[in-house]
């Protein structure tokens, strides 16, 4: 039984890669889904062809989410073609590292523009393509509450983006639409492959009471069960998913 209900229509913001995509692959199990990038054409369509192939309702667009108009015009676009959105994801990162010593104004920004002030034009347009049963839905990490090296941007900028899910989780409450966030500890992806050594994958794995990093078929499982009707009543919060890590 899926969890997700049937022919909900779904958005994920940067879902053609690692976490996204599994998340784009997931939904669309049970309905459409739109899933964006902004410049990597290339791999878009590599998964759009991909998913092609497994009969998946998947259809990539381009589209730039660092404005306002930029959202309001994605939400449209998506809208225009489906009738509604029912599910957003937001898994668009800048995955800026440096220490917060040293970044400078304009990655601060930019890290901002990508990584939070999104969410917040998502959620300020998300009642007019949506109704009752809305579900908004980010991607956080541990590491903005706790210090991890090099996240001297990327953690502050999630640290948002949970404040803001409180936020419009209240809100966005009136017009039937929860907003909540999933939160995971290392996820196997080329991303975090091409930034975390191998000895400190290692190491984490080590220390996980599960033995293992996560994948992202498992943090787009939890997003399925967030956008799901069985999570109806949750709404401002931040879910983890890291294999015990931070038991410990």
């Amino acid at each position: 039984m899926n969890s997700v209900d049937d022919k909900r229509i779904s958005l994920v913001v940067g879902g053609i890669k690692g976490i996204g995509a599994a998340t784009s692959r997931r939904l669309a199990r049970c309905g459409p889904v739109f899933a964006t990038y902004l410049r990597d054409e290339a791999a878009a369509t590599r998964f759009q062809e991909s998913a092609g192939r497994e009969g998946l309702p998947i259809r990539t667009m381009q589209a730039d989410v660092s404005s306002r108009e930029g959202v309001i015009a994605l939400l449209a676009e998506v809208a225009k073609a489906a009738g509604r959105v029912d599910n957003i994801v937001f898994s668009a990162v800048n995955a800026h590292l440096c220490q917060s010593l040293e970044v400078s104004e304009d990655a601060w920004w930019k890290v901002l523009e990508t990584n939070t002030a999104p969410f917040l034009w998502l959620g300020q347009h998300m009642p007019r393509v949506s109704g009752q049963g809305g579900r908004l839905i980010a991607l956080t990490s541990p590491f903005s509450r706790r210090y991890v090296d090099g996240y001297g941007a990327v953690g502050p900028s999630k640290a948002a983006l949970e404040s803001l899910v409180v936020y419009l989780g209240v809100d966005l409450a009136r017009y039937g639409i929860t907003v909540n966030a999933a939160s995971g500890g290392l996820i196997d992806t080329p991303l975090m492959r091409s930034l975390v050594p191998e000895n400190h994958i290692g190491a984490v794995a080590r220390r996980t009471p599960l033995k293992r990093i996560g994948t992202p078929e498992d943090f787009a499982g939890l997003i399925a069960w967030i956008a799901s009707a069985e999570a109806s009543w949750m709404t401002g919060q931040i879910v983890s998913l890291d294999g015990g890590y931070f038991l410990r």
